[in-house]
C-alpha cells in the first residue's frame, strides 16, 4: 500500500520499481529474438539485485556491526533482516522486487 503521508509520488519507490519491471518485460520481449536484449535484461537484473544487496548490507552495518556481518555472510538472515528486524517498507519493497526479479531470472531461457 503507497504511504499515507504528503510525500509526492515520484519521491517514493513504487514508480522506479515499476520502471524497472516495464524496462524488463520490453527487454524480454524483444529478447525472445535478439541474444543481446537477453543478455541485457539479465544484466539489468543483476545489476538492480547487486545495488539493493548493498542498500540491505549498508543499512544492516548501520544497525550494528554484527548483523552486518550477518547480513553480508548469510542470504536467509538478510531476507530475516529486511522483512523482520528493519522496519523501513521502502526497503522492503526494493528487496521484495529484488528476490521476485531473481527468482525470474532462473526461469528465463538464455539460449
Amino acid at each position: 500500500m503507497p504511504p499515507q503521508s504528503d510525500t509526492p509520488w515520484y519521491k517514493t519507490a513504487y514508480p522506479y520499481v515499476g520502471a524497472v519491471f516495464v524496462l524488463m518485460a520490453v527487454l524480454y520481449f524483444l529478447g525472445r529474438e535478439n541474444h543481446l536484449m537477453m543478455l541485457g535484461l539479465l544484466l539489468v537484473g543483476a545489476l538492480y539485485s547487486l545495488t539493493i544487496q548493498i542498500i540491505v548490507i549498508v543499512a544492516a552495518f548501520q544497525d550494528s556491526v554484527g548483523t552486518g556481518f550477518l547480513t553480508m555472510c548469510i542470504p536467509f538472515y538478510a531476507i530475516y533482516f529486511v522483512f523482520r528486524v528493519h522496519d523501513n517498507d521502502t526497503l522492503k519493497l526494493l528487496y521484495g522486487s529484488a528476490v521476485i526479479i531473481n527468482i525470474g531470472l532462473r526461469f528465463v531461457n538464455f539460449n
